[in-house]
């Protein structure tokens, strides 16, 4: 089984690699076919994932403070995929502009006004849960492993990619934290949430 669990880990690697994949040909190379690399990377990183939680459901002993971890996991994974999905305009995180050289509007609120790379706080906070819920090495691994490629991923993404698909990206960094939000980015956060657009 140890074989299984570091599989799911590589296979989980190899998704924030064709995520990358993805980015780079549409963005940087302009090929428009990529574009079906991102959410297969995705799925990839979802099968590793409930593999890995899986095993440690079945292996390891949950103690009393499980359900506060799971609940945790669980908000954190609603968090992800409303960011992913929802809290962008049509396209969701996809970076595939409508036409060459055609640059996407810029977001800076919601999640966006928290931190520029929101995803990466509620995917490290997902799996550090997970971790926290049902043990094993192997999803603390994952954790570990899988948070830092997607900051690694986002940090690239900021250097090479947004300030090429996105509008006033520049203005954005200089106003908003990378990862890790402060408290007057959690207040803008909070505001443009109430603020009717």
């Amino acid at each position: 089984m140890t074989a299984v669990r570091l599989c799911c880990l590589g296979l989980g690697a190899l998704a924030f690699g064709l995520m990358a994949l993805s980015d780079y040909a549409q963005v940087l190379r302009g090929k428009r076919g990529a574009g079906i690399l991102f959410p297969l990377g995705g799925a990839f990183l979802a099968l590793a994932t409930a593999v890995l939680a899986a095993d440690a459901w079945r292996r390891y002993a949950r103690g009393p403070l499980s359900p506060l971890w799971g609940a945790g996991a669980l908000l954190m994974l609603a968090l992800l995929v409303y960011t992913l999905f929802f809290a962008l305009p049509a396209g969701g995180s996809s970076v595939t502009t409508a036409e060459k050289d055609v640059l996407r509007p810029l977001v800076n609120t919601g999640v966006f006004a928290l931190c520029r790379h929101p995803g990466v706080l509620f995917l490290g906070g997902f799996y550090a849960c997970l971790w926290g819920a049902l043990g094993g090495w192997a999803l603390g691994a994952a954790f570990l492993l899988f948070t830092a490629l997607d900051a690694a991923y986002a940090a690239w993404q900021g250097t090479c990619v947004f300030p090429r698909s996105i509008r006033d990206y520049a203005a954005y960094c200089a106003e908003t934290p990378r990862f890790l939000p402060t408290l007057r980015s959690l207040q803008r956060c909070l505001h443009t949430l109430r603020t009717p657009k």
